[in-house]
């Protein structure tokens, strides 16, 4: 800073949140690293009091007064997270990912500014696919090797997915680092329409000869305290079931491995969701007749997402038939987690904050893929790489993400669509390509699983529910349509729906209004 001034920050690569105080100059600079990783939060009020802090319960903590945003509440509930730069609290911000923020002491007021924006250049547009493949190892491998730099032993998130598999294959001739799997019961995994992740990584490292220690995930590690633990940690609300097994593997790392490296990330970049599957049918459908796309739409759209067999592709083929008419909201909702209409009714009013976030990343107007692409890394990454942070932190673990090196990211928002995701529909079909003869086959061709808890397979249990959720809880707040929120927990019961997410959510701030809003905070 002293040589460079402000702008040193481009020369990082890594994940940081800074806070540098420039007494010459009379200013407070802070800075947040470029994908968002670590946090950093600042308070402002309009009798002109600053405050910043890497947990909000810091300001809680110093005695400011903070009171509840209810147009947040509504976006968290539709988005399980507050999206874009707000918290639930009224005046609270995140630090924009690659932004920087200074304060004028002496006039007492601030500014921000973008120190880094992914540079998309059409460098890469005329790559061969060849060289594609070829650029993306070398990104990689030098992105994993430069976050093995450390004083103490590092560890890894093994799922035996492609993204978390591609980075075990840079450590393979590491014999001395640990690799960790949550590990669900046969039960659950049934319950729940979908693959397991232990068998596939338990035979990777058997291939590899790769130390793996497993982390049992189930009914035992969903408890109150359990979600609370994890609603402690990270404060800023994130109702996402992958916490848990996150704050379970940290906590068994933790003993050996005080670095712990993970595949996260390469799913937004590479188009490894559901979401970009639907949004690639839904420009197919859109050439069809009208008339025939509708109907088809809403014969999808009648399926039960929680009885037959083959759940998961029902659950979404669910959505894209509820939504694929609307053409306002469909490609939003497409990308959130739980039901968008359930989600919304859980309040009596307020549709329009989440509406206005739809429309501000996803106008008709633009490719879709690129709003999709602009809303995950603003929110929906930011949220996962927030949740990843805070949980591993909460055991003094360092987790490292090098998918989200900076170089790797703007090579893969450069590339063309179709060498992400083929016309058919093939998922991170360079990243795979690339990897062919690196990778086994069984790791590189298998269903994606996803990580986090059973929870459709808790909830199909209303016993469990009664366990957990207080929905009288609700009933306390003027807010709340406790009705609805009935009809939601009916509905997921008997199987007609699947709203997991949307219990999850619920049980979310339950817990968190009772740490942070009963006593010290007023609402």
């Amino acid at each position: 800073y002293l040589e460079l001034g402000p702008d040193f920050v481009e020369l990082l690569n890594g994940d940081f949140a800074i806070a540098l105080l420039d007494r010459r100059n009379s200013r407070l600079l802070l800075y947040k690293d470029r994908l968002g990783v670590k946090p950093l939060y600042y308070y402002w009020n309009a009798s002109g009091v600053f405050a910043f802090a890497s947990e909000i319960k810091a300001f809680v903590a110093a005695g400011i007064d903070l009171s509840i945003d209810e147009r947040a509440v509504q976006q968290y509930f539709a988005f399980k997270y507050v999206p874009r730069d707000d918290t639930l609290f009224s005046n609270v911000k995140r630090l924009h990912p690659g932004s920087v923020l200074e304060l004028d002491i002496e006039a007492k007021s601030f500014s921000q500014r973008r120190y880094w924006t992914p540079d998309c250049s059409s460098s890469t547009a005329r790559l061969s696919y060849s060289d594609g493949k070829a650029r993306l190892l070398e990104l990689l491998e030098d992105a994993v090797r430069i976050r093995l730099v450390s004083d103490v032993p590092v560890g890894s998130f093994l799922s035996g997915g492609v993204d978390s598999s591609a980075i075990a294959y840079f450590l393979r001739d590491e014999p001395r680092l640990t690799h960790f799997c949550a590990r669900k019961s046969e039960v659950d995994i049934r319950k729940e329409g979908t693959t397991a992740d232990f068998p596939a990584a338990l035979r990777l490292s058997k291939d590899w000869r790769l130390r793996l220690r497993p982390a049992d995930i189930g009914q035992k590690n969903l408890t109150l305290h359990h979600i609370a633990q994890t609603v402690y940690h990270s404060d800023d609300l994130i109702a996402d079931g992958s916490q848990i097994p996150s704050f379970e593997i940290a906590r068994a790392a933790s003993a050996s491995c005080p670095v712990m490296l993970s595949g996260m990330g390469a799913d937004e970049i590479f188009y490894g969701y559901a979401s970009h599957v639907l949004t690639l049918l839904a420009i197919y459908f859109d050439k069809l007749p009208t008339a025939v796309a509708k109907h088809v739409a809403s014969l999808f759209g009648r399926l039960d997402q929680g009885r037959g067999t083959f759940k998961a592709y029902r659950r979404w083929l669910h959505r894209f038939g509820r939504y694929y008419a609307d053409a306002d909201r469909r490609f939003g909702a497409f990308a959130i987690v739980g039901d968008l209409e359930n989600s919304m009714r859980l309040l009596k009013k307020h549709e329009s904050p989440v509406r206005d976030v739809i429309t501000e990343y996803f106008p008709i107007e633009r490719d879709p893929f690129e709003s999709l692409t602009r809303f995950e890394l603003d929110n929906f990454l930011v949220k996962n790489l927030n949740y990843f942070d805070r949980t591993c932190m909460a055991h003094g673990v360092e987790g490292r993400v090098p998918f989200m090196d900076h170089r790797l990211v703007e090579f893969a928002l450069s590339l063309p669509r179709n060498y992400k995701m083929s016309h058919l529909g093939r998922q991170k079909r360079i990243l795979k390509d690339a990897l062919h003869a690196k990778v086994p086959n069984h790791i590189l061709s298998r269903r994606k699983a996803g990580f986090g808890m059973p929870l459709r397979s808790i909830f199909s249990n209303m016993e469990m529910i009664d366990e957990l959720l207080e929905v009288d809880f609700f009933g306390g707040f003027e807010m709340f349509d406790i009705d609805h929120i009935r009809l939601i927990v009916s509905a997921h019961v008997d199987g007609r729906e699947d709203n997991s997410a949307i219990i999850y959510a619920l049980i979310s701030y339950q817990e968190w209004y009772k740490q942070f809003c009963r006593q010290e905070v007023t609402a």
